[in-house]
């Protein structure tokens, strides 16, 4: 009976720790782990940022919002932006960041953190955008 015991706690325990790994929430992270680990950004509020973009030219900067992607569209923003609405950050990717288009079907609509370069000489896309955060090289779903 006690060997019948331990194998049945044995099992339990082993269920247990499948049930507990399988309901855990998967963050979604595309990084390039050596820029990641050397670069230290602003954390950076996206309200913070709408308001006061230009002071962070040329610096590296970590901000969360939530993400767009549609056609010509390519936007992080404290809200769902509504279409010509100038309080989004066009977003351009690290040439050297590996991800796949799935990716940001995936986060579409999302809270997501990015990090990287703010530029206020460019607007984005037709220039409706207040700048343009470039080189990101860090993205994750939260």
């Amino acid at each position: 009976m006690t060997i019948h015991n331990s194998i049945l706690t044995i099992i339990i325990f082993a269920f247990a720790i499948s049930f507990c790994s399988c309901s855990s929430k998967t963050k979604l992270r595309h990084s390039i782990a050596s820029i990641d680990s050397t670069i230290k950004p602003l954390k950076v509020d996206i309200e913070e940022l709408v308001g006061n973009y230009k002071s962070y030219q040329g610096k590296y900067i970590e901000t969360t919002g939530q993400f767009f992607q549609a056609f010509e569209q390519f936007s992080v923003s404290a809200h769902k932006p509504l279409f010509g609405s100038r309080k989004s950050f066009w977003l351009d990717n690290d040439m050297n960041l590996s991800y796949d288009e799935s990716f940001f079907q995936k986060i579409n609509g999302k809270t997501v953190t990015v990090k990287g370069v703010m530029d206020t000489t460019s607007k984005g896309h037709l220039s409706m955008y207040l700048a343009t955060i470039r080189r990101i090289y860090f993205w994750e779903k939260n």
